[in-house]
């Protein structure tokens, strides 16, 4: 209901571009949930890497079971000679040679990083998922109008 000031204002939109941007919302929802896969997928490297660190400095490891392959199909064991270094990937293609905690360091830190991204991602999956509810609203809403001839229920 509307006071006699205030005006109804109707937007016309083509049920197809409503569509069309449904299936877009629904594939950006998809793209952030892979973002997402793939945050928690490095935060379980890294702490699979601090475990190992850990494990290193507590005990004089002299030889490691080592994966050839992310899937873990094929090991090899290798040989600790410089066991007070570590190298460490800090990003694109640079490696750097560190302490073990230095490494920890590094790793923590990247950790904190990718936790903060998981939030933010969370959040934009959540507006996104608002918006595309709301998008969801509009065409049944049509539907139920299409059912009823046209007249507003």
């Amino acid at each position: 209901m509307s006071s006699g000031s205030e005006k109804e204002v109707r937007l016309v939109v083509p049920l197809e571009a409503v569509v069309t941007e449904l299936e877009r919302a629904k594939k950006h929802i998809e793209g952030i949930q892979e973002n997402i896969k793939r945050a928690l997928d490095r935060l379980n490297d890294l702490a699979i890497a601090r475990e190992l660190i850990s494990t290193i400095k507590l005990s004089k490891v002299e030889e490691l079971l080592v994966p050839t392959d992310r899937s873990g199909t094929i090991y090899i064991y290798a040989k600790m000679d410089r066991g007070e270094k570590v190298v460490v990937h800090v990003g694109q293609d640079y490696f750097v040679e560190l302490t073990p905690e230095k490494a920890m360091e590094v790793i923590v830190s990247e950790e904190n990083e990718i936790r903060e991204l998981i939030k933010e991602f969370e959040k934009e999956f959540e507006e996104a998922s608002r918006y595309f509810r709301g998008l969801q609203e509009i065409l049944l809403a049509a539907r139920a109008q299409a059912k009823t001839g046209g007249r507003a229920e």
